[in-house]
């Protein structure tokens, strides 16, 4: 496996608030990987310090197998980034911020940028200070591609884009950035934006990552399963690994099952029943009842 990010007991305190708690991760190359938790868990934090922004309290990180305090500038000229909220200098055209950032990069690529400026229909001598939110992050898009990266970073960047841009955005992802063997850290609020796309998740709360898997892993191994019994089971039967919670509703039992499925339902189907249902759970489901089991 080759792993493009490698982060190992991470940490960072602001004014004896810890936004990121010894946080480890791998991601290997070619995956996308969607990056998701809460409001304040420390995301924008982690992803600040992977490009050398911010300097760990603790830990070690590499990136492409470089340092990602001694040689973040070597690091950020192979990747693509494009933050929450963009800032960029207004009184530009989007012609001349392009001409701008082109200095900067001597893999800029002119035919990648006519492309999705075409993709995106951008006005180019629109001032970037009249453009739309939405509009300028498709800017910061094209520009963050521009000079052909080996991994784009991705801090919410679906907020503020209409349905339309927001599946173009999805699919340039998908089918031009994937099939490459490209690796993208997608971070984002959008749950059904990353469940579209990533092959792995990360699920971070409270500054800790509580969950790493690969999202058809995730999809097919956590469940809820509603059973109505003929008689009342052995209470060992939700002791079982695989079972994390059961709780009775009217004349059913409600039971979330995060692995082993195949022998949990085997287990439960040795019992007398009148009805068995097993229920898909949608990535934002997952996630709601993991962060809230992590609060408790």
């Amino acid at each position: 496996m080759s792993w493009v990010i490698e982060l190992d007991g991470v940490h960072k305190t602001f004014a004896e608030k810890t936004a990121v708690n010894q946080l480890s991760l791998k991601v290997s190359q070619g995956s996308i990987f969607g990056f998701i938790g809460p409001n304040g868990a420390g995301k924008t934090t982690l992803i600040k310090m992977m490009l050398g922004l911010l300097t760990p309290d603790q830990g070690r990180g590499s990136i492409f197998g470089m340092d990602i305090v001694k040689d973040s500038v070597k690091i950020r000229q192979r990747i693509g980034y494009v933050a929450e909220t963009q800032s960029m200098y207004g009184y530009m055209s989007v012609a001349e911020i392009m001409g701008f950032c082109r200095s900067f990069y001597p893999q800029w690529n002119k035919d990648t940028v006519e492309k999705y400026l075409d993709i995106f229909q951008l006005p180019q001598k629109q001032k970037i200070k009249n453009l739309s939110k939405g509009m300028k992050t498709q800017l910061a898009l094209i520009i963050s591609l521009a000079h052909n990266p080996d991994l784009l970073i991705l801090d919410e960047p679906t907020s503020g884009l209409d349905a339309v841009s927001r599946q173009e955005f999805l699919r340039i992802i998908i089918e031009e950035l994937s099939v490459q063997g490209k690796t993208v850290f997608f971070s984002s609020h959008q749950l059904h934006d990353v469940e579209k796309i990533a092959d792995m998740i990360g699920i971070i709360n409270n500054g800790k990552l509580i969950e790493t898997r690969k999202m058809d892993e995730l999809k097919s191994t956590v469940k809820k399963i509603r059973v109505v019994f003929q008689r009342e089971p052995d209470g060992s039967l939700f002791l079982q690994p695989g079972i994390v919670k059961a709780e009775k509703q009217g004349s059913a039992y409600l039971i979330d099952v995060e692995d082993n499925l195949t022998e949990v339902i085997n287990q439960i189907k040795q019992y007398p029943h009148f009805t068995l249902d097993i229920i898909d759970q949608s990535l934002e489901k997952i996630f709601i009842e993991k962060v809230r089991g992590e609060g408790k």
